[in-house]
């Protein structure tokens, strides 16, 4: 059906070799918008009344002046000088159905620019393993080293921390977790980690 084979465009990469054959590379660790998720994104571009987000995508995103502000706004106003090509924002995908970009929010509370912290990027098939079940792998970071850690979706993690060696540890273990190819116990292997690195000489194990 029409809706398949658009299905398998979105999600595979059309190569056209000399032959002239067609052949589809699957992106498997790619991530797909699904309206509800939040992301870490990267502003990439300025329009006249939207910014242009990179979401480590196939689809580059789109957000609205209207959906920066409250109330609306003159879309005179310069708006590099609200977010500049550069800029980390924590979002929500709004709206998203393979016919248009993503549309993005940040009007909710904890959404917005990222004024600091440390982004680490994994492969977005990891993700729900960092939050585990019912949020016990993320929150055991994030209580064991005293960090905020905010877990986007699109494989994009950003960790904020008084101290930058406990930020560093997060990232660390964070990135470990995502390596192992099974892992029985997260919970625990995490809590392992943030505890070896913890002793090791200077508080960080390299990585």
């Amino acid at each position: 059906s029409h809706n398949r084979r658009h299905y398998a465009k979105v999600l595979s990469v059309a190569v056209v070799e000399k032959a002239k054959r067609l052949r589809l590379i699957p992106l498997k660790k790619s991530y797909v918008p699904v309206e509800g998720d939040v992301v870490i994104g990267k502003v990439v571009d300025i329009g006249p009344t939207a910014w242009v987000v990179d979401i480590n995508s196939p689809y580059t995103a789109l957000l609205q002046v209207s959906e920066v502000f409250p109330r609306p706004t003159m879309l005179q106003r310069d708006l590099s000088r609200i977010l500049n090509v550069g800029d980390l924002i924590i979002a929500k995908i709004l709206s998203f159905d393979f016919t248009h970009d993503p549309l993005l929010t940040i009007k909710e509370s904890k959404l917005g620019k990222v004024g600091k912290g440390l982004l680490v990027e994994v492969p977005p098939s990891r993700v729900s393993r960092i939050i585990g079940r019912r949020g016990q792998v993320v929150n055991t970071i994030k209580e064991t080293l005293k960090v905020e850690v905010v877990v986007g979706r699109n494989g994009r993690v950003l960790v904020v921390g008084r101290e930058s060696e406990n930020e560093a540890i997060a990232a660390y273990v964070i990135k470990r977790l995502c390596e192992e190819a099974y892992l029985k116990n997260p919970v625990l292997t995490a809590k392992r980690l943030i505890e070896e690195a913890l002793r090791s000489e200077g508080g960080v194990v390299a990585w």
